[in-house]
């Protein structure tokens, strides 16, 4: 047997002894081989051919339609080798124990084993899957949904550079300066020219600090001093430069360095760092020279030492995977010098803070040469509990030491043994100046061709593991891992983009677009309000309301103020409830006195002797009222005089205190005689308690007015709430309204004056009405409180409007009867003088009121409807325009506030964001619906001719596919039985 033969059939006994041999990367969506002997196998024949290498034993490259995923080493030393039968089974309980995988990664399976058009058709949608990703990223949709994300993190001087120029396919700075400063996101796809476009990712803000950073700045909330983090909307994306020369690396590396320090220089306009490449046209060699010399002292003298803000590349070529990751600064423990200690915190926070995304799948740079139980960034995967979504590359393979025992640990991370990663481990070498140099190198050393006096040999102890060796099966591993995560999550990613868009629109709502013809749309507004205003301030409806809410409750307080008497027989004065005072008794008689048993027997009501002459009585007195009752006031003095602005409530005066102010007024020589002089006091006092009801009402009735008029002005103008003629407008009608109030104010406080200065009125009918009235209501009560001091009893005394004509007749009757019994009233005289003020104060009161009234029902209304249609024009500048201002002023008009236009901006980027996004979704949907049909008629027509054959199905299972829901969930089911269904369908 050749050594081909038995490499063969040692590979076949692998493959049955072996069924877990990708065990180091689980939940890759790896094919899975049964070694189930007795089961059905399906036969097919894979025949794969590559360049002969002086040493087949690995091969690092990739032949084109080739796969790292199943890769079972078939290829033949010779091209008249026979192709090697593979014995495989596809079991329906092992694909739906995976988790939901769309129809390409199960198709993916199947290429393996089926025709080879199969294996394109799956390249195909991996690269639509992975540039929609892309794309998505690229939109910086990341605060409304997470996507998946390659993130490789590592120690300094762990490889990483190298690693990052293999996986993207150029050349990219490899020295310590600002490359380690800021991350750097790459995206690579297949193109069928190449190209290069860089770009500046702003998401955080520079805010200059007054005092050099420190690591007592770094915080939990200020995690990457002095930058800050700006709103999603504020963040920018702002293309650099685009380059198409894939072969000079030097130009490469020159682009990508002076973006770099276009971000570390953020006062500084980006397009300053913009290089000019040698074969550009436009400027000599020389300014080409000057101008990199000037960026280089930029860099030398950076405003800042790190950013987290982004560079981004979007690569295409026609030979590159399809891929997309974060490259970021290696983390380190103790920097160079004491003052950028603060860096070690910045790096990690930046570290810890991808790392710490759940969609994101790191890789984690570990150098061959050193050992792995000291890799800091590890340390900082394992805090983040991140294994299972990390992938480990050993780097620097041609640097292992030599020492057999040296080997173990890293056999122990290849066999899961020690520093477990859910992905498992790939292995790369990259020595050389050049891309084609490192690859070389790689697949030399790998097949052990290289010289091993210069660099060693790669020892066979990790031969078995030959299938994880070389860059280019690392990046088919993880284009495919990282399609089959974003094809998990896109429902969920379509979901929220759109559940966002709607949330968008409702905010847009509020920040409309102008109107096409701003002065028509002034003028109808304009127009709309003022004739609403008038019709609506007039309206019967609208008096009516006011009347009442207003007016009655306004009549009711200002008659609510009549003055108060208290007719009890002046006996007692009551200090408190417990303490009786002697007072004089009326003149010409002994005070009586009562007996012991008298007072012991009255009731405490009856002791006080108060009887309410209505629930109005009850007053309170105040401090000065007090004093004067206790004083004696002076000729001309009037107890109770309240200033013009009002005051508190007179309290009730009993009947000696009007005798006091009679005799006091009284003139010499003129006995039984009233002074006039007696009267206007005891009213004026009253009445000047209206001035606070008068303010009061006066205020209630211009905010209820105010408040109808802003609504209409609301309604009217609602398609113009967000321009400046809605807010000028809402400050000119409070300008109205509080000169309108003031004109009212002074017009009904002129009235108030005049009612509070004397008595006066030729109203004679209602005084003398109101007077007699008032009369037989003192009278009254003054009778039954007689009484009650002779009986001893205290009468319920009913109010007079309650009583019947029969009743008031019996009333008066037994009155009559009873006067007979206590005789005259010693106080007829102070019932008399009580009697008139109030028959006077209801009389004034009834005018006042009126007056009041109709100031708003005739004037203030009919005024302001008036005045509206005109008031708004001028105060707008309407009226007042030349014929060359008119458009300037509408244009004022129609202008929006700094904040009302910095929020539909910033709406309004997100929404064309989140837009692409949606269209982006729903074109991946639509290819991979036209891909589940065309599978589908190729299953019908190869089961046709298999069928024709006179095979059948020959005992096999029908292929699967999945079917992803909305839910995450899958349905595996045949695939000529499956309808098209877009990747991630689901109802909005």
């Amino acid at each position: 047997m050749t050594q081909t033969n038995m490499r063969r059939a040692n590979q076949h006994a692998r493959i049955k002894r072996e069924p877990g041999f990708q065990q180091p990367m689980p939940n890759s969506g790896l094919a899975r081989i049964d070694e189930d002997d007795n089961s059905t196998v399906a036969h097919s024949e894979v025949e794969r051919r590559m360049q002969r290498s002086d040493a087949p034993s690995v091969d690092t490259r990739l032949a084109p339609g080739a796969s790292v995923i199943g890769d079972m080493d078939v290829h033949g030393e010779d091209e008249d080798d026979e192709c090697m039968l593979m014995e495989v089974k596809t079991k329906t309980e092992v694909v739906e124990q995976d988790l939901p995988t769309p129809r390409s990664f199960v198709n993916m399976d199947r290429s393996f084993i089926g025709p080879g058009q199969a294996l394109k058709d799956f390249g195909q949608e991996l690269k639509d899957i992975n540039d929609a990703l892309g794309e998505l990223q690229a939109r910086g949709i990341q605060h409304v949904v997470s996507l998946p994300e390659l993130v490789l993190v590592g120690d300094q001087s762990s490889g990483k550079s190298s690693l990052m120029s293999a996986i993207a396919g150029l050349s990219l700075p490899r020295s310590s300066g600002t490359c380690t400063r800021c991350p750097i996101h790459i995206r690579i796809s297949r193109a069928d020219e190449w190209s290069c476009r860089v770009f500046l990712k702003e998401d955080y803000a520079f805010v200059p600090r007054n005092h050099p950073i420190t690591l007592q700045d770094v915080t939990d909330r200020d995690r990457f001093p002095p930058w800050v983090k700006l709103d999603p909307s504020r963040q920018t994306r702002k293309e650099f430069k685009t380059i198409r020369d894939r072969f000079d690396a030097e130009e490469i590396e020159t682009l990508l360095r002076c973006a770099q320090v276009a971000i570390l220089n953020p006062s500084t306009p980006c397009r300053f760092f913009v290089p000019r490449l040698k074969n550009e046209s436009g400027q000599s060699d020389a300014a080409r020279r000057e101008h990199l010399d000037r960026i280089k002292e930029k860099e030398a003298h950076g405003e800042a030492q790190f950013s987290p803000n982004t560079v981004a590349l979007e690569v295409k070529g026609p030979d590159l995977a399809d891929l997309n990751f974060y490259d970021l600064p290696g983390v380190f423990i103790t920097a160079k010098r004491p003052e950028d200690r603060f860096l070690e915190r910045v790096v990690r926070n930046l570290t810890c803070e991808y790392i710490s995304r759940q969609n994101a799948i790191i890789l984690w740079a570990v150098p061959m040469n050193q050992d792995a139980e000291n890799s800091f960034a590890f340390k900082l995967i394992q805090e983040m509990n991140a294994e299972d979504r990390c992938v480990g590359v050993m780097t620097k393979a041609d640097l292992l030491p030599r020492e057999t025992n040296g080997f173990s640990s890293w056999l122990s991370m290849l066999n899961e043994q020690a520093h477990r990663t859910g992905l498992g481990y790939f292995i790369t070498s990259r020595q050389g100046s050049d891309l084609d140099e490192q690859n070389k190198f790689e697949e030399a050393f790998f097949n052990r061709t290289a010289d091993s006096a210069t660099m060693g040999q790669w020892p066979e102890i990790f031969e078995k593991y030959r299938d994880r060796c070389g860059i280019e099966k690392l990046k088919e591993f993880l284009s495919i891992t990282l399609g089959r995560e974003f094809s998990k999550v896109l429902p969920e990613v379509k979901q929220k983009v759109y559940n966002r868009l709607l949330k968008i629109e409702e905010q847009l709502e509020k920040y409309p677009n102008p109107p096409p013809n701003p002065e028509m749309e002034i003028m109808r507004s304009l127009a709309e309000f003022a004739t609403n205003v008038k019709t609506r301030v007039l309206q019967q409806e609208f008096m009516s309301q006011w009347d009442c809410l207003f007016a009655e409750p306004f009549k009711k307080r200002i008659l609510g103020c009549k003055p108060k008497f208290n007719v009890k027989e002046p006996d007692v004065i009551t200090i408190d409830d417990n303490s009786p005072m002697a007072t004089p008794a009326p003149l010409g008689q002994t005070p009586r006195k009562r007996s012991l048993a008298q007072e012991i027997n009255m009731t405490p009501s009856k002791r006080r002797g108060q009887v309410k002459i209505e629930d109005s009585d009850r007053m309170i007195m105040s401090p000065s009222t007090s004093a004067t009752m206790r004083g004696t006031p002076g000729p001309g003095n009037f107890p109770f005089s309240p200033g013009p602005g009002g005051g508190p409530p007179p309290r009730s005066k009993n009947l000696m205190e009007l005798r006091t102010i009679i005799r006091r007024s009284a003139i010499p020589g003129q006995p039984g005689l009233v002074s006039a002089s007696v009267y206007e006091p005891l009213y004026t006092e009253a009445a000047r308690t209206w001035g606070p009801h008068l303010e009061n009402f006066v205020n209630q009735t211009i905010q209820f007015l105010q408040n109808e008029v802003m609504k209409i002005l609301d309604n009217s103008f609602s398609n113009l709430k967000n321009r400046a003629v809605y807010r000028e407008s809402v400050e000119h009608m409070k300008y109205f309204m509080e000169k309108h109030k003031e004109e009212v104010r002074n017009q009904l406080n002129l009235i108030y004056n005049l009612e509070t200065q004397r008595i006066f009125t030729k109203d004679e009918d209602a005084l003398q009405r109101n007077k007699a009235a008032e009369k037989r209501i003192l009278e009254r009560h003054r009778h039954f409180l007689r009484m009650a001091v002779r009986t001893g009893e205290s009468p319920a005394i009913r109010k007079m409007e309650e009583l019947t004509e029969e009743e008031l007749v019996q009333e008066q009757a037994k009155m009559a009867k009873e006067l007979k019994v206590i005789g005259p009233d010693p106080y007829d005289q102070e019932i008399t003088v009580a009697a008139y003020v109030r028959g006077y104060y209801l009389t004034a009161a009834s005018r006042f009121i009126d007056i009041v009234a109709i100031h708003i029902m005739s004037g203030l209304l009919p005024r302001v409807a008036s005045v509206i249609d005109t008031y708004l024009h001028e105060k707008l500048g309407l009226y007042s325009r030349t014929s060359g201002s008119g458009p300037e002023i509408f244009m004022r008009l129609m202008s929006e506030g700094p904040e009302t236009e910095r929020k539909r901006g910033e709406l309004r980027v997100e929404k064309e964001r989140l837009d692409q996004a949606m269209e982006i979704i729903v074109n991946l949907e639509n290819k991979e619906q036209m891909a589940t049909t065309a599978t589908a008629a190729n299953s019908q027509v190869t089961t046709m001719q298999i069928m024709s054959q006179g095979g059948g199905h020959g005992g096999q299972r029908p292929e699967l596919s999945i079917r992803t829901s909305a839910n995450g969930g899958g349905v595996a089911m045949p695939v000529s039985e499956r309808a098209p269904t877009p990747i991630g369908t689901y109802e909005a």
